[in-house]
């Protein structure tokens, strides 16, 4: 995503240098023809009366006295595909065109071209010589800093995001620039622009949006046709932080699709879409690949218990270990990022496996849980408290158990506890386990895929009612 608005920056750049004619093209011509095409082309350059129509007339006509170089920048390159009376013939007539006419006007004539899946199709089903001779850009999600510069109009207006609010969009929009600005156009609606309305802006993006969510697969996979980068996609995601060369080939075999491509084409689209980070090289065995913190990146399917507080115990561990996959992103220096930016992913993960009623209350004088989970489904009444925490050591996170239980009313069915933390040596649920849950009942369960350690503590309230509380502990991995 970007694309179009790459390209008129650079249309922009382009028309303060001498001598340079620059034409933007947004949309096919209508005929689907080269004849057509050379038509449209002269129609948008300001003349009318070219006959025949010939590429190189029109570049006498243009490249006189006062212009000595033509760029043509042509958006929606994918569009050109579907054109004409057979899939790909107006394109390939096209493209190739304009090939010859490059490599013979040499410097003067230049072409920028933006588009996805069309342009794969463009270079392997149809061998165009334009595309596969290109110098590709994949744009990459923008950073904390371009998100920063576009939020400058808040502080402007006297309404200053704070660190932790800036932290939770760039997390949960993950830099993708569609997301980002729908963030910040929702935030300026809103009469308190903080964590809080982010939750639920991005909480119910999917619902509100979903034509948003099946376009941006779109842009990477078509069912049937080429579905390898959906599975390159998996693959990163099971994987995270160190992809092998052999997972990434077998995803990209064929598999009765139309199209082929290879894992480096994978990867590119993937970072096109915001979906994957890269560093390093390509060719490096494993390769340095994990998937961006993003609403699009979070689980899609709830637990398939039937038991409805099991269930929400098992979305949470499938929201927890997404935060391990995403972990190289949330690290601020040798910090982790604020509590209230991992409680905010959490919250809205929830959200989008369908615990709707998920939110962020005062519960009597207690002050505030992280999240509060409504159990709406049938039999089943109350809520769930969820308190995440930063692990800083024994001595700050040992109450941990005390704040869930003070936090607890009639109406609360469960705890649930999240620790986060950036160790990676062994002895730390042994750790938490003597300083968080000394003196207490508990049994140690089987940990969670991505996890490092899940117990259940089990008491009794003054007035003799059972409660229990799941301890979950999640390591999140730093970038090396």
């Amino acid at each position: 995503m970007g694309k179009s608005v790459l390209l008129q920056q650079v249309e922009d750049l382009l028309h303060r240098e001498p001598g340079t004619h620059v034409i933007r093209i947004d949309s096919p011509p209508e005929e689907a023809t080269v004849a057509g095409a050379v038509c449209d082309l002269a129609a948008r350059l300001g003349i009318r009366n070219l006959v025949p129509p010939r590429m190189d007339d029109l570049l006498d006509r243009v490249l006189g006295d006062d212009a000595t170089r033509l760029v043509v920048l042509i958006d929606e390159a994918d569009a050109y595909v579907t054109l004409g009376s057979m899939v790909g013939d107006f394109a390939r007539a096209w493209f190739d065109k304009l090939e010859a006419t490059r490599k013979q006007w040499d410097s003067r004539f230049n072409i920028v071209f933006a588009g996805g899946l069309g342009l794969l199709y463009l270079e392997h089903e149809l061998g165009s010589g334009i595309v596969s001779r290109a110098d590709p850009c994949v744009l990459d999600p923008f950073c904390s800093d371009d998100v920063a510069d576009l939020a400058v109009p808040f502080r402007e207006d006297g309404r200053f995001l704070d660190e932790a609010c800036m932290a939770t969009l760039v997390a949960l929009s993950g830099g993708i620039p569609a997301l980002v600005t729908y963030g910040l156009e929702q935030l300026w609606e809103s009469a308190s622009p903080n964590v809080e309305a982010l939750k639920n802006i991005f909480g119910t993006f999917r619902e509100r949006h979903d034509s948003f969510v099946r376009a941006v697969r779109a842009s990477v996979s078509r069912r049937g046709r080429l579905d390898a980068p959906w599975r390159v996609l998996e693959e990163v995601r099971g994987q995270a932080g160190t992809v092998s060369l052999e997972s990434l080939r077998d995803a990209c075999a064929p598999r009765n699709e139309h199209v082929a491509i290879d894992y480096k084409q994978a990867l590119d689209l993937l970072r096109a879409a915001g979906l994957v980070r890269i560093e390093g090289s390509m060719s490096a065995d494993p390769i340095a690949a994990w998937p961006i913190a993003s609403i699009l990146n979070l689980p899609e399917k709830p637990a398939s218990s039937g038991e409805p507080l099991e269930r929400l115990i098992q979305d949470v561990c499938a929201v927890l270990a997404n935060l391990h996959r995403f972990g190289r992103d949330f690290h601020d220096g040798d910090k982790l990022l604020r509590e209230e930016v991992f409680s905010s992913l959490i919250a809205v993960g929830l959200r989008l496996l369908g615990w709707l009623e998920t939110d962020r209350e005062a519960i009597q004088r207690a002050g505030f849980t992280d999240v509060k989970v409504r159990l709406t489904r049938p039999g089943l009444d109350g809520h769930v408290l969820v308190e995440a925490k930063i692990w800083r050591g024994a001595a700050y996170n040992k109450d941990i158990q005390r704040q869930v239980d003070d936090y607890r009313v009639a109406e609360t069915r469960h705890g649930i506890a999240v620790t986060l933390g950036a160790r990676d040596e062994a002895g730390w649920p042994e750790d938490y386990e003597a300083s968080c849950l000394a003196g207490r009942c508990f049994e140690r369960l089987k940990t969670p895929t991505d996890l490092v350690g899940r117990w259940r503590v089990q008491e009794t309230d003054p007035q003799g009612h059972e409660r229990r509380t799941d301890h979950l502990l999640v390591q999140i991995p730093k970038r090396r």
